[in-house]
């Protein structure tokens, strides 16, 4: 099994990080390895997506189920039957009005014994750099943010930067 648990003061607000952790259709601009992300089913606090992961020309589709307590945790688990195990925790907690602590958490088994290397050679590097890849995107937003008051998100981002649907 892959694991990986990272802790990181982060100085942004808590509901900041929580909201573009949150925002998994979002993933394909900044989260390394993922291609595609998209909502399948929307309720109140959980959503099931549906994602591909692209390693050159390897690619892996999978579904997960993304359980929301705002603003202070995020589970992300998959039943999918390429996992033996997939389960992502994030939990938020405010330091401050501007810095929170952030706990990052992934554990992942597959069946296939044959994909079990790319799981470690590729994989868990990725997850590495997840925490980072969200701190990043987040200044980025709060910078943009600050200077286009009322503007939303998605219009700061220069075009190579947006997805294509």
């Amino acid at each position: 099994m892959a694991s990986h648990r990272e802790t990181r003061t982060i100085g942004l607000p808590v509901d900041r990080l929580f909201d573009v952790v949150a925002d998994v259709e979002s993933y394909p601009d900044f989260v390394p390895l993922i291609r595609a992300a998209r909502v399948l089913r929307r309720d109140l606090a959980a959503y099931e997506t549906e994602q591909t992961l692209a390693v050159g020309l390897l690619q892996h589709r999978f579904r997960t189920r993304t359980e929301l307590l705002r603003p202070q945790a995020i589970s992300i688990v998959s039943q999918d039957r390429s996992f033996c195990r997939f389960d992502i925790r994030w939990n938020f907690a405010p330091l401050a009005e501007d810095r929170c602590q952030v706990d990052f958490a992934l554990d992942c088994e597959l069946r296939s014994l044959f994909l079990m290397p790319v799981l470690q050679v590729l994989v868990l590097p990725m997850a590495g750099s997840m925490v980072s890849a969200f701190e990043q995107r987040a200044h980025l937003l709060a910078a943009q943010a600050a200077a286009h008051p009322g503007s939303q998100p998605r219009d700061f981002l220069p075009d190579d930067d947006r997805r294509q649907d």
